[in-house]
């Protein structure tokens, strides 16, 4: 595709279908049309084609195919550890801890570490009606450890390349190498833990033992046991960590990432030598798709040639040291993710980093700021929603019960670990 091509291609089509698409994306369900974030962006695709922005064959090209087969993998992973029973034997394992913030210092670490390698949305889906049960049984209010789980899970995705949707994205665009990241990422993640953990002593230290009101809560899950909802399988769990470590093997040793999350699927399927379909059935496929068809709207904004004023604007907007270019792209970075969701912003910043002086850097930027910024309301992060839809009735948590935690806790996170990152890189 030449230049001209590039510039003159339906670009008022592009536009418009790219902000439809978007308005859908980030109002969750209109009333008007409720279809839904994966069918908007699927919507979006296809009139991408329609109208001639794209062709079939280039929407097919615009697909990042190792993305979508990295997050398959490690979903295939991660779906077999939980049917096998690890995070029910690691909360198990928590009851021994009786002090309410030595408990939540503890969930908050877990959620962290593993979210960092197996994804956050899984971990908090798991996790959620067990640390309910947990607290239950403890009698402790669960609304502190409920929000220090998703925000521990968001902190702790910005870990590694495999953490999150936009890390992998930016992992398999980039080409940087997984313990590299790793490496840079570290101190930055260990600062917003500190600092997430220290807010949350603050704001709740008088607030985690469960008042005798709350008996609407204990009642909800007084027929709950751990042994009853996930008995624990020996044999199924080897297998999940075989192939979890596998994987891990794959990523440390610099092989392609999604390969070695591939291997891993396939090593936890194979070994565990019984239908998949189970598996198969509980993995959130809608979320692929939401993936494939988002490449290609972003994507034909660059067959449009949308992408490349896009990127201009963006350059002149990032402008003056590199101090300043830092504090101006983390700023943009924060509001993007959370105006159009940190999925796609990601995609859309990608376009102008490589031209900005300090590529790697800015790429580690996008990364942290872009993750953190899904702590700052309910609705910033798939994450955090997951927690508060599976809490329910059993302990609801408002927008204003996160936003006064998450908006001071975001902030100064993003602050330290922007600082960090500068002067590291």
């Amino acid at each position: 595709m030449n230049e001209a091509e590039m510039v003159f291609r339906h670009p008022v089509a592009a536009a418009i279908i790219f902000g439809l698409t978007f308005v859908l994306i980030s109002f969750r369900r209109l009333s008007i049309l409720p279809i839904g974030r994966p069918s908007s962006a699927l919507l979006g695709a296809v009139l991408m084609v329609a109208f001639g922005v794209t062709s079939p064959k280039e929407a097919y090209e615009l697909v990042n195919w190792d993305t979508i087969c990295l997050l398959l993998g490690m979903m295939i992973v991660a779906e077999h550890l939980r049917s096998a029973g690890l995070f029910e034997k690691i909360i198990t394992k928590m009851e021994v801890f009786n002090r309410p913030f030595a408990l939540l210092v503890i969930v908050a670490f877990s959620a962290a570490l593993l979210s960092a390698i197996l994804v956050n949305d899984p971990v908090c889906v798991v996790f959620t009606p067990l640390v309910l049960l947990l607290c239950h049984k403890k009698h402790f209010n669960p609304l502190p450890f409920l929000i220090v789980l998703a925000t521990s899970s968001n902190i702790g995705s910005s870990l590694t390349l495999t953490g999150n949707p936009q890390n992998m994205i930016i992992g398999s665009i980039s080409k940087l190498s997984f313990i590299y990241f790793m490496k840079l990422m570290f101190l930055p993640f260990i600062a917003a833990m500190a600092i997430n953990l220290g807010l949350a002593w603050l704001f709740y230290r008088n607030q985690l033992l469960i008042s005798s009101a709350s008996s609407e809560i204990q009642n909800a899950d007084s027929k709950m046991t751990l042994e009853d909802e996930h008995p624990l399988k020996t044999r199924r769990l080897r297998i999940g960590i075989f192939g979890l470590i596998v994987t891990c093997l794959g990523f440390i040793t610099g092989c392609s990432m999604a390969f070695s999350a591939l291997a891993g699927a396939v090593i936890v399927i194979t070994f565990h030598r019984k239908d998949p379909g189970e598996i198969l059935a509980k993995l959130d496929w809608s979320l692929l798709m939401f993936f494939a068809a988002l490449f290609v709207v972003i994507g034909s904004l660059q067959t449009s040639g949308l992408a490349v004023a896009i990127a201009d604007w963006s350059l002149r907007l990032i402008s003056g040291s590199v101090l300043q270019q830092v504090w101006t792209f983390s700023g943009v970075t924060l509001v993007g993710s959370n105006l159009l969701s940190n999925v796609p912003f990601v995609l859309l910043a990608s376009n102008s980093i490589p031209s900005l002086s300090n590529p790697e850097l800015f790429w580690c930027l996008l990364a942290f700021v872009s993750t953190i910024a899904g702590n700052l309301t309910i609705f910033g992060s798939v994450a955090n929603m997951i927690v508060a839809e599976t809490a329910g009735d059993r302990c609801k948590i408002s927008f204003w019960d996160f936003a006064r935690f998450g908006i001071p806790s975001t902030l100064i996170c993003i602050t330290i670990g922007v600082l960090i990152l500068s002067a590291i890189l």
